[in-house]
């Protein structure tokens, strides 16, 4: 058996990505070269490790069976191309994604601090809602993950991260700002902007709210934590976001918090990695600089 790195790389891009095209345009080579190192790899594993779909190529069982053994190897010989360039820190390249709340106000400064003391490392962050982030880490395609929501995939390990609370709030001028005492009734006669379904913040605001959640007048569902804001802080409805990425508009008086004590909106964040998945030193070294002291 003659197993080469490309072919591995090749594979694994193609299995991330379905498309042998796009594999080849990210790993810098020609189709034709991407193509030959694929079907020497199915030839030397002795099966087809892809169903053929037209131009799609979709990971059979066998291929799945593969993923998690061939991502550790491309990881283990990253690691050992950067073993000599530990005299200016850690080096490598890390990719790690993240659920919205937390990719765009927790993790950026986390990144900058860990990579300003590693220069040769690098850091590619992608943002999605907790669903998207939980299958790329299935798939191998981050080396690990920082969820809002819960993940009860069983090759998944779950690690609890961060505390944090949702809160609901409503433009400063909205009648509910000037109610000494809120009631469930009161936000059921309100209109509602969520996040979509699948994301982390609505899978809480579900759960902690049942089943005043299931009675509300939703009017928007939104993919992205700034328009939610946005669009409360105009006066078009009321919300429910953490109270992390809502200090800003509080502050500038836009938006007020509306006390909820009839409802449970305390949720952790965790770091999610695929159990097979290898754990290099620089990965280990990121995970561990993201902790709280």
């Amino acid at each position: 058996m003659n197993i080469s790195l490309r072919q591995i790389e090749v594979f694994l891009y193609t299995a991330n990505l379905g498309c042998l095209t796009r594999a080849a345009r990210k790993l810098s080579i020609t189709q034709s070269a991407a193509s030959m190192a694929l079907k020497e790899f199915e030839t030397q594993m002795g099966e087809k490790l892809f169903d053929r779909s037209g131009r799609k190529l979709i990971l059979n069982e066998n291929g799945r069976a593969l993923v998690a053994g061939a991502a550790g190897i491309i990881g283990r010989a990253t690691e050992l191309e950067n073993f000599f360039r530990g005299d200016k820190g850690l080096a490598g390249i890390l990719k790690v994604g993240a659920s919205s709340t937390i990719g765009n106000y927790v993790l950026p400064q986390q990144v900058a601090d860990f990579v300003a003391r590693n220069p040769l490392s690098r850091i590619h962050l992608e943002v999605g809602n907790t669903e998207e982030i939980v299958g790329k880490v299935n798939r191998f395609q981050v080396d690990a993950g920082f969820i809002e929501g819960n993940c009860e995939a069983p090759e998944i390990e779950l690690i609890p991260w961060l505390d944090d609370e949702l809160a609901v709030f409503a433009a400063s001028a909205h009648p509910l700002c000037s109610k000494k005492r809120i009631t469930p009734e009161m936000l059921m006669e309100c209109r509602w902007i969520l996040r979509e379904q699948g994301s982390g913040t609505r899978e809480i605001f579900e759960r902690g709210a049942r089943p005043l959640a299931e009675r509300i007048k939703i009017l928007l569902e939104l993919g992205h934590t700034e328009a939610i804001k946005n669009a409360v802080a105009a006066g078009n409805g009321i919300s429910c976001l953490s109270r992390r990425v809502l200090t800003e508009l509080i502050e500038l008086g836009r938006v007020r918090i509306i006390p909820t004590p009839f409802l449970d909106l305390k949720r952790n964040f965790f770091i999610i990695i695929h159990r097979d998945k290898y754990r290099s030193r620089l990965l280990q070294s990121f995970l561990a600089s993201c902790r709280p002291a």
